[in-house]
């Protein structure tokens, strides 16, 4: 009887553990997820805010948009951080002038600028920038040393 009732709290145990391990992975996929629709949702709203309060005053020529391509060898949830950091930098540029802007003003935003994620030092490297109605920025993300 006692060697039933042990094998039976040991394979409940057993499974429990299972259980934990299996929902424990699918819940940290969950919470990327929910990082990144984070990030997602704080460029789409600070764009949405921009662009209602220019439509009012709306000229062809003007910046609708900004994209960041990031690239390198560093964690993806320091990779949303300097992502989201780099749209609160660069948020100002939508409802701008493409005519106004000086081009080498908006390559020194980025480049060569060290952010600090998760208290690690990080430095961005400007690969290229193409200036349109929607500003496309390629950077290189490092960490710095």
């Amino acid at each position: 009887m006692r060697q039933t009732l042990s094998a039976l709290l040991l394979g409940a145990l057993a499974g429990g553990i299972i259980v934990t391990i299996y929902h424990a992975s699918r819940l940290e996929q969950l919470y990327w997820e929910n990082e990144k629709l984070k990030v997602a949702l704080f460029d789409t709203t600070e764009r949405l805010v921009r662009l209602e309060s220019l439509w009012a005053t709306h000229e062809q020529g003007e910046i609708t948009a900004v994209n960041i391509a990031l690239n390198g060898e560093i964690p993806a949830f320091t990779k949303l951080e300097l992502t989201k950091i780099i749209h609160e930098i660069t948020g100002k540029l939508v409802g701008e002038r493409i005519d106004n802007l000086n081009p080498e003003l908006l390559l020194s935003l980025l480049h060569n600028r060290k952010f600090t994620v998760e208290e690690k030092d990080y430095l961005l490297t400007v690969n290229w920038v193409v200036i349109a109605r929607e500003i496309i920025f390629s950077l290189t993300a490092s960490p710095a040393g």
